[in-house]
């Protein structure tokens, strides 16, 4: 803004300086289009999963096996798992935790045990929350080596 003088009389005129509002808009102009690279899709974990676990490759024969079944939605059920520990149905993931720290403490005495991996072997339309709570389980039982398998 500059006044502007006329006749002796003192008249503030208002100009509008078009250069900073064009940086402005500028500005925004780019931060909308690169606002959507900056979101992560929903459910997506990038992994580097092992070449021999894959689709058609062997899946490793040894260590506790840890299913995760998907459970159709009923009514009183709601997008659940069942959970199979060494071929044995478990009720929960509270009863889970306890069945491996039970399998790890069993396993501590046993030296030909004691480096056996826990693999957690998902369906394929198993929500994630289910195997982020057996991971979660088997973390808190004081499993160092825990593998996934890649659902077929």
């Amino acid at each position: 803004m500059t006044p502007a003088r006329e006749g002796g009389q003192r008249r503030g005129r208002m100009e509008l300086q078009m250069t900073p509002m064009i940086d402005i808009v500028f500005n925004l102009v780019i931060f909308f289009m690169l606002m959507p690279s900056f979101e992560a899709g929903d459910g997506f974990l990038p992994t580097n999963l092992p070449s021999g676990l894959g689709p058609g490759g062997d899946a490793p024969t040894r260590g506790w096996r840890l299913d995760l079944h998907h459970v159709e939605p009923w009514p009183d059920c709601r997008h659940e798992a069942r959970i199979v520990f060494c071929g044995e149905p478990v009720a929960d993931y509270g009863a889970l935790r306890e069945r491996l720290r039970q399998t790890r403490r069993e396993a501590d005495g046993v030296e030909a045990l004691s480096g056996e991996p826990l693999i957690i072997a998902p369906d394929q339309v198993v929500e994630h929350r289910h195997v982020v709570a057996a991971f979660d389980a088997a973390v808190d039982a004081g499993f160092k080596d825990i593998r996934f398998t890649v659902p077929k």
